[in-house]
């Protein structure tokens, strides 16, 4: 695939509808059922498109009307598979809820392509930027949603997992690190933050 886009759910999400990318598919992270539902212009942007659903590992965010209406082609949770140790690493822990599964759909871990990489990885929007590079070969990677707790979540849905400065700045270095190890693809971020890759191939649009 060429063009992949990655939705978080930070309060950049308002300006979804501007978009103009033609996405070969669209990543959706964690529980985008409700936005569905709250927002007609998330619902009618992602009306049509190829959705990759990765959810977290409480596994919420699907149901039956959003599996219904979307056209929702595979579901990821964002771990690799448990292989057998003592689980000392948070991306090897072992899926307990089966929430896809309770309607019908396979929910699969992370390929293995992303294990050299997982060191890097800060929260879920990292996961989904390795599987757009390592799994779909993507070229050009928009991301949208991804605020770095420097904003509101999208529609002032509030979290549990409140992230402070140092968090902050945690997830924007795993960002920034993996746009500096994959140079030939181009990252643009439609963002609400102050996320600077300062490299050629990386750039931030504040929306």
């Amino acid at each position: 695939m060429s063009n992949v886009l990655v939705c978080g759910r930070g309060e950049s999400l308002n300006t979804i509808g501007e978009l103009k990318g033609d996405y070969d598919c669209v990543i959706l992270l964690n529980e985008f059922n409700r936005f569905a539902r709250e927002s007609p212009q998330i619902a009618e942007f992602l009306q049509g498109k190829k959705i990759i659903q990765f959810l977290n590992i409480t596994e919420g965010g699907l149901d039956q009307e959003f599996i219904n209406y979307f056209n929702i082609r595979d579901v990821y949770v964002t771990r690799l598979g448990p292989d057998g140790k003592d689980f000392a690493s948070w991306w090897r822990q072992p899926r307990h809820h089966r929430v896809p599964e309770s309607f019908g759909i396979q929910c699969r871990y992370q390929p293995p392509e992303l294990e050299p990489y997982m060191n890097i990885v800060e929260n879920s929007s990292d996961v989904a930027l390795l599987f757009s590079l390592l799994s779909l070969n993507a070229k050009n990677i928009d991301i949208i949603g991804v605020d770095f707790y420097e904003a509101e979540y999208f529609l002032g849905h509030s979290e549990p997992d409140i992230q402070d400065e140092d968090d902050t700045k945690r997830i924007m270095g795993a960002h920034k690190k993996i746009v500096s190890l994959f140079p030939e693809t181009n990252f643009r971020y439609y963002t609400r933050s102050s996320f600077d890759a300062e490299k050629e191939n990386c750039v931030s649009v504040r929306v």
